[in-house]
């Protein structure tokens, strides 16, 4: 019976902490973002920060233009970064 509390201890926490990596975001507001670095944006709506995206196979340089293919993205998602089709790694809401 320990064992399968353990087990069942275990598969809850893995679940939860993958649910974390899988975050979303609604960017239908957004109407600015910047570059933290070559990889990770911040999407703005006015000035506040809605979201921080880690596009780890591109490179995001201040003059790329950034389309986004949906308003409503998760993890996993595609975004154009000056016409490359790229992967959003993980989002994360400041």
């Amino acid at each position: 019976m320990e064992k399968f509390a353990c087990l069942l201890v275990s598969l809850v926490y893995g679940l939860t902490s993958t649910s974390a990596w899988a975050a979303c975001a609604d960017l239908s507001n957004a109407t600015n973002w910047s570059n933290i670095n070559n990889h990770k944006i911040i999407m703005y709506w006015e000035s506040k920060a809605i979201a921080i995206l880690d596009i780890p196979y591109c490179d995001i340089y201040p003059s790329s233009s950034i389309r986004l293919n949906k308003a409503y993205i998760c993890s996993g998602d595609k975004i154009l970064v000056s016409g490359i089709t790229c992967d959003i790694r993980n989002i994360e809401i400041p």
